[in-house]
């Protein structure tokens, strides 16, 4: 009896702990700061093949993924052909376990995907983050003269954070977040203009990366886009540019200073973009001329990402 009375004890003891375990699991709440940064695509399924074994994108491919408290972009570029393969962005609503977003740019044009939410599962396994949901398939019905969905494509993906923080030096300055470009001035003007109504002009700084987009908010077209890493010492900010759209333009690779001036909470930003040209013959690139930019950006001051 003895015996029989331990192994009762001994098994209750192993029910009450494994109820707490899973009770302990119900109640963990992924914090949203857990998304914020810069994410690299690891591996992911490819949604138009039946083949459904993880795969993964060759070395010369950036797939990048840029998430502030209130904006998201990603991007597909090639290093080897200087080429924009693809990219979107917007905003996101994040709620302990889903995340959506809800697309304001894309790019190759002509994708469904534009205007839509679409959520997205959390789940954070070792370090990485596995990210799945379901893209509609939307197609003009002539009978009734609407779109409509007419079938769903699952994205599986999964994405390993880029740890770490810029290179900042005797810097009290903080960036990290998204910017939207309220006025700029073009070279030998003196006068501050603004874009019209219907251009989106964002910056968004992570604590490792920046990337800025310029796209058509009433279309369907990303006028130009670029990004990479950067460096903040005291008032002047580096830009190392990794990617650029359109291509073409010799600024991958080079570093771009630019004097940071905080005004009323507004970020003056003032430096040079050198304009590279290629010898046809030799080539060999050099600098022939620069552009002033000077450009105003406030943080952006729209909902909160998060519910």
């Amino acid at each position: 009896m003895k015996t029989v009375h331990i192994l009762l004890i001994a098994t209750l003891s192993l029910f009450f702990i494994r109820c707490n375990h899973e009770k302990a699991k119900e109640e963990v709440h992924l914090s949203k700061d857990a998304l914020e940064g810069t994410w690299k695509l690891s591996s992911y399924i490819d949604p138009d093949s039946k083949d459904t074994t993880w795969k993964e994108y060759p070395s010369n491919i950036i797939y990048e993924k840029f998430i502030t408290p209130t904006h998201f972009t990603w991007v597909r570029y090639d290093k080897d052909k200087d080429v924009m393969q693809g990219t979107g962005g917007g905003t996101y609503v994040f709620n302990d376990t889903s995340y959506t977003e809800d697309i304001l740019f894309f790019y190759p044009p002509g994708s469904n995907i534009l205007g839509q939410a679409i959520p997205f599962s959390v789940e954070m396994e070792d370090g990485k983050w596995h990210h799945t949901g379901y893209a509609k398939v939307l197609e003009f019905n002539p009978e009734v003269g609407e779109v409509q969905v007419t079938d769903s494509s699952k994205i599986e993906e999964i994405w390993t954070k880029i740890d770490g923080k810029a290179d900042s030096t005797n810097s009290d300055i903080d960036l990290v977040g998204s910017w939207e470009l309220v006025s700029y001035m073009n070279q030998n003007e003196s006068l501050w203009s603004d874009y019209p109504d219907f251009v989106g002009y964002i910056k968004h700084i992570t604590p490792t990366h920046f990337v800025w987009v310029k796209y058509n908010a009433d279309g369907d077209e990303v006028m130009s886009e670029g990004g990479g890493t950067y460096s903040l010492e005291g008032n002047t900010y580096t830009e190392n540019i990794e990617f650029m759209y359109p291509s073409g333009s010799k600024q991958v690779g080079t570093s771009l200073p630019f004097t940071v001036e905080m005004k009323d909470g507004k970020w003056y930003h003032t430096g040079y973009v050198k304009k590279i040209e290629t010898d046809p013959a030799t080539g060999k690139s050099t600098v022939t001329d620069s552009t002033l930019i000077r450009e105003i950006w406030k943080k952006y001051e729209g909902p909160k990402a998060n519910i």
